[in-house]
């Protein structure tokens, strides 16, 4: 039998679904209101908007939903290579030779070309005059899927994965800039702008000197509802002819602390190591080993931070969540007041810890937190 675990957060067939998120992301692009989905890595924010504009697509051939993915730009001919290439494939969805006749002039200054491969599939890419300035490339993209949609009485949704990475370029303030002026003049096209690196997407929005200030609906995605999640974890596991008790259930939730990706994959391990009756030992053994898959992923983050952030990232983990600045704080860390902002600073950017709601810090990943304890 198939382990049900392995089965994404939002799809149709899922164990848990994010019902309430997905109509009120519904409804939000189809009132062509712009939005920035925030949340900590791995809580399926990717997943959760493929799903939602692949119901719109399939609901109304009036509707083309793309998706761009920003996380490994570097120069802005990676961003204008990203944003065509979505647009494109969006449009064309499977890629054939009708198709390259119908994008043939969707640019003026892009042009995309097809590679047909040994198999009989073709490979996309695209080039463009080096040397254009960035914002007539942004307007010569955007301007040009808004002109597709117009010709054929349709509407759209680009969905931006990952936006804050426009940060990290030399060029950032242009594209920013550039963005902001063609968007705002768009009707029919509705933008999602999706990010875990939540101090960085969020500044884009809330800084009154940046051009998207105001200009979009905050929507957090928090954590999946614990007795909601409990439930799905008893009854997937019912239905596969194996027993956990509600206890049980709520200890997987209670490790993982809701975390969806954890909660999933520890549910998962758990189900691999159970014959028919899950007892609190195999939950424990699961964790373990939970921890371990996921070290390597830690250790990759762990050598890129500094002695300060290490030393801080460290303490807090130990005391759970903490006031950093108090004196007994300070005190077992051996930072300095100085030392402690600084590395704050440093590790909200990373979105490695976050900041609660009575001043209290505590690190993001709870499972990162185990391995750094154990460590």
């Amino acid at each position: 039998m198939k382990n049900p675990f392995t089965i994404g957060i939002v799809t149709d067939n899922t164990f848990c679904n994010r019902k309430r998120e997905i109509k009120e992301l519904k409804r939000f692009i189809l009132n062509g209101q712009n939005v920035v989905v925030y949340s900590p890595r791995r809580f399926g924010k990717t997943s959760l908007l493929k799903k939602v504009v692949s119901d719109l697509e399939n609901k109304d051939k009036k509707f083309i939903g793309i998706y761009i993915d920003l996380f490994y730009v570097s120069t802005y001919e990676d961003v204008i290579q990203s944003i065509s290439k979505g647009i494109i494939e969006g449009i064309g969805k499977d890629i054939n030779k009708s198709f390259m006749k119908k994008v043939k002039g969707l640019f003026k200054n892009i042009s995309p070309s097809f590679t047909i491969r040994s198999d009989g599939s073709f490979s996309l890419s695209v080039s463009f005059k080096k040397g254009t300035p960035v914002d007539v490339l942004i307007e010569d993209v955007l301007y040009g899927f808004e002109r597709y949609l117009n010709k054929n009485g349709m509407k759209g949704c680009i969905v931006f994965d990952e936006f804050q990475e426009i940060t990290t370029l030399s060029d950032s303030k242009k594209i920013e800039g550039s963005l902001r002026t063609v968007i705002q003049n768009q009707k029919d096209i509705s933008y999602i702008f999706v990010g875990s690196r939540r101090t960085l997407l969020l500044e884009i929005f809330t800084d009154k000197k940046r051009p998207f200030y105001k200009s979009s609906y905050l929507y957090p995605l928090g954590n999946i509802n614990k007795d909601e999640f409990v439930d799905c974890i008893y009854e997937t596991f019912k239905e596969t002819g194996k027993f956990c008790s509600k206890k049980n259930c709520q200890l997987i939730y209670d490790l993982t602390e809701g975390y969806p990706y954890y909660v999933q994959k520890l549910s998962s391990i758990v189900w691999d190591l159970t014959d028919k009756r899950v007892t609190e030992k195999i939950i424990n053994n699961s964790f373990e080993t939970l921890i371990k898959m996921e070290s390597l992923d830690f250790e990759s983050i762990w050598i890129n931070l500094n002695k300060s952030e290490k030393t801080l990232l460290k303490q807090i983990g130990k005391e759970g969540e903490s006031h950093v600045f108090s004196k007994d704080f300070l005190e077992r860390s051996g930072l300095s007041v100085g030392g402690v902002q600084k590395g704050l600073n440093s590790l909200l950017k990373k979105d490695l810890i976050e900041k609660l709601e009575d001043g209290k810090y505590k690190i993001t990943d709870p499972v990162m937190k185990f391995w750094i304890c154990q460590s």
